[in-house]
């Protein structure tokens, strides 16, 4: 399903130029997504579903399954999944900041943050992080991987992909917050502070303007320096297990959790 909106999962589902296209367009898509249709034994005639990363979902047609093309048209009106933290929506605005782990680890990590419903994926700049540096600006692969991910998982939005930042600067462009850092030593469990949080009343949590931040420091630990910033801003340290997590797999066991605890069932 598309984030609970669609009543059937479509065999494939394609990225969709902007603007969005008019009922009975007919489309001739990027050969990535000609390669991605040819993976999943799509044919001519066959149902599927265009999507443009902000919501939109569109029923599609195949047209024809070319050695060049692959062509696809539109067979009806587009609708609105909300986004999350909206009325409506599966889940609410969940943010991970991680210190960045290493490319490749990193890459398998955005995919997996992806499918799990993470609203926004923000790399930290920690201070006892490897000798990488964390880019300033969000990279285009990282989109590129986002969207791969994004038609997998049955999701109409993209997670907003920042760059690199220090825990100074994530604090300060987060003024309305709720923060759990999380620490194999803390005494509250993850799944515990998220049950304590209320998204979806008026004024609550778990929305762009208040998200719930999920932090997620190196692995050898955050700096003094930056656990006082944090305790300062009032976040609560939590912990996942009794062992000490790879980054990768601290982020993504963090955001399956959130997702069981505030996400809603299929309807």
């Amino acid at each position: 399903m598309f984030d609970g909106a669609q009543p059937e999962s479509p065999a494939a589902r394609f990225r969709l130029p902007a603007p969005p296209p008019e009922e009975g367009a007919t489309l001739e898509l990027e050969a990535e997504e000609r390669e991605h249709a040819r993976s999943l034994r799509v044919r001519a005639g066959d149902a599927c579903a265009g999507l443009d990363g902000a919501g939109g979902v569109w029923p599609l047609e195949v047209v024809a399954l070319e050695r060049r093309a692959l062509r696809v048209r539109v067979t009806g009106t587009g609708s609105r999944t909300p986004g999350p933290g909206e009325a409506g929506a599966r889940l609410p605005w969940v943010e991970l900041a991680v210190s960045w782990p290493r490319r490749n680890r990193a890459e398998t990590m955005l995919g997996a943050l992806t499918q799990l419903g993470a609203a926004a994926i923000t790399p930290l700049q920690a201070r006892r992080r490897g000798p990488e540096s964390v880019p300033r600006e969000p990279q285009d692969r990282w989109q590129r991987l986002a969207w791969e991910a994004l038609k997998q998982s049955g999701r109409a939005w993209l997670p907003a992909i920042g760059g690199g930042r220090s825990v100074e600067e994530l604090l300060e462009e987060r003024p309305g917050a709720t923060l759990a850092v999380l620490d194999p030593g803390a005494g509250l469990p993850c799944d515990t502070w998220l049950h304590s949080l209320v998204p979806g009343s008026e004024g609550a949590v778990g929305t762009r303007e208040r998200p719930i931040v999920l932090c997620v420091g190196p692995e050898g630990g955050w700096a003094p320096e930056e656990w006082e910033l944090f305790l300062t801003r009032g976040a609560s340290p939590v912990w996942l297990g009794p062992h000490v997590l790879r980054i990768e797999t601290a982020a993504a066991a963090a955001m399956a959790v959130a997702g069981t605890v505030l996400g809603s069932p299929p309807r």
